[in-house]
């Protein structure tokens, strides 16, 4: 409504201010934006977590250099049986890096798939049979 200031008519400036439900909706709405947005980072944390951890990506055709074996011997230092072609080398692994222990003369045999079961229950009844019954 306008306002009479000696004789002259002024147009009320009303400034509308956001009512609770407005400011309620902003804030819902920018905590749903920032959760979204920490659940998206998060993800992506995750698979950049388990794509370090795998050890190679299958189905790239016939691999050249393979890993038979790790064995932990400490909290961080592994040791590797690799296999390049028909040459088999035990690898040390550490924090500091890797070293060439020893060259096998003889390869290793890989155990075959058919001796170890896929199942848990197989696999139990393997070790309680090399166990043997304890009284």
């Amino acid at each position: 409504m306008p306002l009479a200031a000696g004789g002259i008519l002024i147009p009320s400036l009303s400034v509308a201010e956001p009512s609770a439900q407005n400011a309620q909706m902003a804030a819902g709405y920018l905590t749903q934006l920032v959760g979204g947005l920490a659940l998206v980072i998060l993800v992506i944390i995750i698979l950049a977590w388990i794509l370090r951890r795998m050890p190679g990506v299958p189905g790239q055709g016939p691999q050249v250099i393979e890993i038979l074996a790790v064995r932990a011997v400490g909290a961080r230092e592994r040791l590797l049986l690799v296999q390049i072609g028909e040459e088999q080398i035990l690898v040390g692994l550490t924090p500091t890096g890797m070293r060439h222990l020893h060259t096998l003369r003889q390869p290793v045999e890989r155990p075959s798939a058919e001796d170890w079961p896929s199942d848990f229950a197989g696999l139990l009844n393997r070790v309680r049979a090399k166990t043997g019954p304890k009284a």
